[in-house]
């Protein structure tokens, strides 16, 4: 009873911190729960709308959703999913956990804990992590085998990589590897099935495959503090670890630094850096008296971020139909219902914000995702803009609602597929505009 009262504990805690704590942000997790609603929804993935990754993690976070639809859903899904995590972790690193989790949610100099919000970076780094538990000698080779799948379709450019353990580890042994590869074929020939069932098979290869030359051209930036921290961590890790053990688990966790390619910020490095921890604690000796004081600054910590959040400038809760807790300030209010008077005040409105403008708007009105609610670099495969142009041109008339702020940004590592913006302005009649967004009306020729 004792154990089952303190998983529910770790539960309800990251539940709580998913629901309020990082509801002040609007990043990605917007994007990944509109995913899964899209497939809940019965949407096909590839046909009716882009995506740049395999489907394991959005078929996974859309299981809970055929019950409810909601972010609610969504964040008991992540919470879950942490709550395993935990246990797994515990289970290594003993009353060290809480000086892990402290360093993770303290959140300076490094943001690590955004290495914890839903989606397909956080799924792939749970597999690599259940791998690294379980992968020993007599473990079944073909279930390892079939994790490595599972990885594989939940973000192949990082899951292929993740046989080189098994080949290194096993080479002399062949009919170990080549069970471990029979077992990886299964969720890929799985997912291969439904590809060709759905006919989304050339699609999925245009944008997941021929897609990511475009995507790492146009969004890959490096930063020069992060680059140092990280040769740093790559050097002391290999000498302290890859070379002075023979552990097959610290492998698999060190191929967390390929999340950082192309996108070298905070958030892809957190995944390798909250390895690099895990394996640190991992061998180091601390004494049981460590466990309460860091236990009890690891609280302190949690209600420091709530106090932050819940007096966070002019933000309120605001609750909308699919995001019931949503933390917004006045101004994404005024944005949001300018949003709502649009698309009520003209007819075929087509909504060509920033992803998580756009998700967010649709999710909540019961909308279909479509190809132009993720205009990002990168996100349309081949020959991008050729094949975007043709969209905007095949489409009926239309009124375009487009954000101006992310157009005239000069950010380094801004998104927004600015060539798309500019062809409909170029090609359109202008409407209306307020502070953030204008309305361009383009008028297909019979």
């Amino acid at each position: 009873m004792k154990k089952i009262f303190k998983y529910l504990i770790v539960f309800c805690i990251s539940l709580f911190l998913l629901l309020f704590t990082y509801n002040l942000f609007f990043g990605d997790s917007i994007v990944n729960y509109g995913f899964s609603y899209a497939i809940a929804r019965g949407e096909i993935p590839y046909n009716d709308f882009n995506l740049v990754l395999p489907l394991f993690s959005p078929w996974l976070y859309a299981i809970p959703l055929l019950i409810y639809n909601s972010s609610i859903t969504f964040y008991i899904t992540q919470a879950l999913l942490l709550t395993v995590l935990y246990y797994l972790i515990e289970k290594k690193l003993g009353y060290n956990i809480y000086l892990f989790l402290l360093l993770i949610l303290f959140g300076y100099p490094l943001s690590l804990v955004s290495g914890l919000f839903p989606g397909y970076n956080f799924l792939l780094f749970f597999l690599i992590f259940i791998l690294s538990y379980i992968d020993k000698e007599t473990t079944n080779d073909y279930l390892i085998g079939f994790l490595i799948g599972l990885s594989i379709i939940t973000k192949h450019t990082i899951g292929v990589f993740l046989v080189i353990p098994s080949i290194i580890f096993y080479y002399k042994d062949i009919k170990k590897i080549l069970k471990r590869f029979c077992g990886l074929l299964i969720p890929c020939l799985i997912f291969l099935i439904y590809l060709l069932i759905t006919k989304s098979f050339y699609n999925f290869i245009n944008l997941c495959v021929f897609g990511l030359f475009d995507f790492a051209k146009n969004n890959s930036y490096n930063n020069s503090l992060l680059l140092s921290l990280l040769c740093i961590a790559i050097i002391i890790y290999f000498f302290k670890v890859i070379k002075k053990t023979k552990r097959i688990s610290y492998y698999y966790l060190f191929l967390t630094i390929l999340f950082i390619i192309p996108l070298f910020d905070v958030y892809h490095l957190s995944y390798f850096i909250i390895s690099f921890l895990f394996v640190f604690f991992e061998n180091a000796d601390f004494k049981s008296i460590v466990k309460i004081p860091s236990f009890i600054c690891l609280i302190f910590i949690i209600c420091l971020w709530t106090f932050i959040m819940i007096n966070y400038r002019d933000y309120k809760f605001v609750s909308y139909k699919k995001y019931p807790f949503r933390y917004s300030s006045d101004n994404m209010i005024v944005d949001y219902n300018y949003l709502d008077k649009v698309y009520n005040k003209y007819d075929n409105v087509t909504i060509f914000l920033i992803g998580t403008e756009n998700y967010f708007y649709k999710f909540n009105n019961n909308l279909d995702i479509t190809y132009f609610d993720l205009p990002n670099y990168g996100n349309y495969g081949y020959d991008s803009f050729k094949m975007m142009k043709r969209r905007v041109d095949n489409n009926k008339s239309s009124y375009y609602l487009i954000n101006n702020m992310a157009l005239n940004s000069k950010a380094s590592n801004q998104q927004y597929y600015k060539e798309l913006v500019n062809y409909i302005i170029d090609n359109g009649t202008f409407i209306e505009t307020n502070k953030h967004y204008s309305v361009y009306y383009i008028e297909k020729e019979v």
